[in-house]
């Protein structure tokens, strides 16, 4: 590695900050090099083992190991697993341990004051759900992240369930919630803001404090009372702003949001040939009355009513 590269993660806190998200994650990192078509090769197994940093000496051996690739981006699933040693490992809902639900903010950079605008709705919507202490946003590239930590999901809302199947059903639960609002930010704001449920079974997200992929921007995690501090230096590599207090949370606190996601959405759709984009339109007017219900039961107007 050179330049940039090689200053930013000779750093002992970014190979830290890196190493303590990714741990008992299955690890892929995309490398300076290219291939044919111009893109950065995408590498995610090792001796055709799965990557995994648990350890900044992990991560220092991995790019010693991509040698002249070169290491630009590092992520790692929300999935977290018991083991990390074979291909099947990655493959066993049963190896999956944790999930850490997750909101894909997508936006332009330059429209970032409306991407804070759609964190703080997702973040208000998890207020008014009793879950507070167990969030936190990741600037990353373009547009935001907003992690609920796992662990704030106890073994009792687990029971009987995936963690894949809960954490899909909370991020759509909270996405359909706060789904109008974004759409009035977005053409407020006239730009493309958007919150995504890109739950699946091997998704990965940046690591925090890795470089993004293609533009000269640090991943950097955000406490929620902060956010509306954030301005776009605080990604520059060489003064980035970074909240090291991340991985704060409350065991439990999202257990009744689980429960009541479960209720509404269900689990992960089930892997068909073909599956339905968008739900029937019987189903999902059935799941909109059940929030609206709900939030006039808690003696609120819903986010969709306003």
């Amino acid at each position: 590695m050179k330049g940039l590269e090689q200053e930013h993660y000779s750093r002992q806190e970014v190979l830290e900050e890196i190493a303590r998200f990714a741990k008992n994650r299955w690890v892929g990192v995309h490398c300076i090099e290219r291939d044919s078509r111009g893109d950065k090769v995408m590498v995610r197994y090792v001796d055709r083992k799965p990557i995994a940093v648990n350890s900044p000496q992990d991560l220092l051996t991995l790019m010693r190991r991509l040698g002249e690739r070169g290491l630009r981006s590092v992520y790692a699933t929300a999935a977290v697993y018991s083991r990390l040693s074979s291909t099947d490992d990655v493959k066993s809902l049963s190896n999956m341990v944790l999930y850490t639900p997750t909101w894909d903010i997508d936006n332009d950079f330059k429209n970032w004051r409306s991407t804070v605008k759609a964190c703080m709705e997702i973040i208000e919507a998890l207020k008014e759900e009793g879950v507070e202490k167990s969030v936190f946003v990741k600037w990353s590239g373009n547009g935001a992240h907003v992690h609920l930590h796992e662990r704030s999901i106890s073994g009792k809302s687990l029971r009987g369930r995936t963690p894949l199947d809960v954490a899909y059903a909370i991020v759509e639960y909270v996405r359909m919630k706060v789904e109008p609002r974004i759409q009035e930010i977005a053409v407020a704001d006239e730009c493309s803001v958007r919150v995504e449920n890109k739950i699946d079974r091997q998704r990965m997200f940046t690591c925090p404090l890795s470089l993004h992929r293609d533009h000269d921007r640090v991943c950097v995690c955000i406490r929620p009372s902060n956010l509306h501090h954030f301005g776009p230096s605080w990604v520059d590599p060489l003064n980035y702003v970074h909240d090291k207090d991340w991985a704060s949370y409350e065991e439990g606190e999202a257990d009744e949001l689980a429960e009541k996601a479960i209720g509404v959405v269900g689990g992960f759709p089930p892997s068909r040939a073909r599956r339905r984009k968008y739900p029937r339109l019987n189903e999902a007017i059935a799941k909109w009355l059940d929030i609206i219900d709900d939030e006039r039961r808690r003696g609120r107007r819903p986010l969709f009513l306003l």
